[in-house]
């Protein structure tokens, strides 16, 4: 007969069965660092640890996103330096170098713009990840035509050497004289605008005389005209300046100043014995001076015109070419096509230039960052080096060399950004950005950093507070062990 009872057994058995499990969870605790291994165990502070886990996760996917933009931001930012420090020394080698032709077609400031011309097409196709940095939202397009595409065309397709060749022949039109036409009845010398109205050649701006015994009328009319009519003859010194606009929206002037030596010098004209012999020599004159500026000035301008019609089309725009064959008769620009023109941006088009990245950094929180290759100052530099590339020069005479600097004084212009924004800028507003991120990003790590001590103190079983529970209940199950094993050897024999 056994002393204990089926009661005390029973109830021996489940408090060792109780200590069994708390045994085993401890050992898990000690196994998994958690407290508890399901939400449910955590009683009321579940609700806590599910609203802290959300919010990390959000957290986590924002510093994500913070990332890949700041890396994006960095290597654009490293590019657009690259081109602004382009865009600074183009400027200045182009106002400082003389007119040597060093291959005999170039000077050594146009050789070198090819080099940068070549690297900033590369900086602006950059690839990262798998991503064009300067394609704004078309990531995965080449935003830029190669160089050589570019500047020579491919397939049938005109580039901008192309352009700048049937510009030339529009402005100047077929006899050099820039689409102006010079005409002298008896003492009267008329200078107009072509008939055929175009948006080629020279444009009569302005007249201003000091001539005695002339009558100067005009600009006025449509094609506008300016008449010279000589009444008698005027006085050494005296002289009519014109003012000419030009294609690429500046002007030149021309004077013309009476004097008593023959043959005059240039920029001169020869005061004749009565007004029919002063108009003849003034017309000669005029006539010099309209083929001089048409070969040096307007041609220098009309390069630029052909470069702003190649590079300066955007919103689904397209490059404006000459409405020809015949060039030089030519009166309005059209359309190119993809099918005979090379169109240098193929990134997307949609929206203003630069900020087309949209990054959600924050709950309600969003940035636009990064820069495209059609914003106007990126552009610009990149045409500016295009165009140093793309103009050559027969000779170096007196007419190129006077071509060459309206070239790159126009150039220098463009480079200098007044009252625009520079390349300068644009890396300057990246960075604001690139502050904003980091400073996101230093919140959101102080954020996680209080939501992790906080799960930790929810979740986290303490190793030494749980060994010293394991040792106690340790002991304890082995005291119950031993009770039970005495408890099952005693019977009424031995109790006696």
């Amino acid at each position: 007969m056994q002393v204990s009872t089926l009661s005390q057994s029973m109830a021996l058995r489940s408090s060792i069965n109780s200590m069994r499990a708390q045994f085993d969870d401890l050992q898990r605790q000690l196994a998994t660092g958690l407290k508890a291994d399901s939400y449910a165990k955590l009683g009321t502070d579940r609700n806590m640890v599910l609203s802290l886990s959300h919010q990390l996760s959000q957290l986590q996917t924002y510093t994500k996103t913070i990332s890949q933009a700041q890396m994006r931001i960095e290597v654009s930012s490293d590019a657009l330096t690259r081109v602004a420090d382009i865009a600074s020394t183009m400027k200045t080698t182009s106002l400082t170098t003389g007119f040597e032709l060093v291959n005999g077609k170039q000077t050594s400031a146009q050789v070198t713009a090819a080099m940068q011309f070549d690297e900033i097409v590369n900086l602006l196709n950059l690839n990262i990840e798998d991503r064009y940095l300067f394609g704004g939202r078309d990531t995965q397009t080449p935003p830029v035509a190669v160089p050589d595409a570019m500047m020579n065309g491919v397939d049938d397709k005109a580039g901008l050497k192309q352009f700048i060749d049937e510009r030339g022949q529009a402005d100047l039109g077929v006899d050099g004289r820039g689409r102006l036409e010079l005409d002298l009845t008896g003492n009267a010398v008329t200078l107009a605008e072509d008939a055929a109205p175009s948006v080629f050649g020279f444009k009569l701006a302005d007249a201003n005389s000091t001539l005695s015994n002339a009558t100067v009328t005009g600009p006025v009319g449509l094609p506008a005209e300016i008449e010279v009519d000589f009444t008698g003859i005027p006085v050494a010194g005296e002289k009519l300046t014109l003012d000419l606009a030009l294609p690429d929206g500046t002007t030149t002037r021309v004077t013309l100043t009476a004097t008593e030596a023959n043959p005059p010098a240039a920029g001169e004209f020869t005061i004749g014995a009565d007004a029919t012999e002063t108009a003849t020599n003034f017309q000669a004159a005029l006539d010099t001076a309209i083929q001089r500026e048409a070969l040096t000035t307007l041609t220098a301008a009309s390069a630029v015109a052909a470069a702003n019609n190649f590079f300066d089309y955007a919103n689904g725009g397209a490059p404006q070419r000459v409405d020809g064959p015949p060039f030089g008769t030519a009166t309005a620009l059209r359309d190119g096509t993809d099918a005979d023109t090379v169109f240098w941006y193929r990134g997307d088009q949609t929206g203003t230039p630069g900020n087309n990245t949209i990054a959600k950094i924050d709950d309600g929180r969003q940035v636009a960052y990064g820069a495209r290759a059609d914003q106007e100052a990126i552009r610009d530099t990149l045409k500016a080096a295009a165009l140093m590339t793309a103009v050559e020069y027969a000779d170096d005479g007196a007419e190129a060399n006077a071509s060459y600097k309206a070239l790159t004084t126009r150039v220098g212009t463009t480079l200098n950004f007044a009252g625009k924004q520079s390349v300068e800028s644009i890396v300057t507003g990246l960075g604001l950005t690139a502050a904003t991120l980091a400073n996101t990003q230093d919140r959101h790590d102080n954020m996680m950093s209080v939501a992790n001590g906080i799960l930790g103190d929810i979740q986290n079983a303490d190793p030494y507070e749980v060994g010293v529970k394991l040792t106690t209940l340790q002991t304890q199950l082995e005291a119950s062990y031993q009770v039970t094993a005495m408890l099952s050897r005693m019977s009424l024999v031995n109790y006696l």
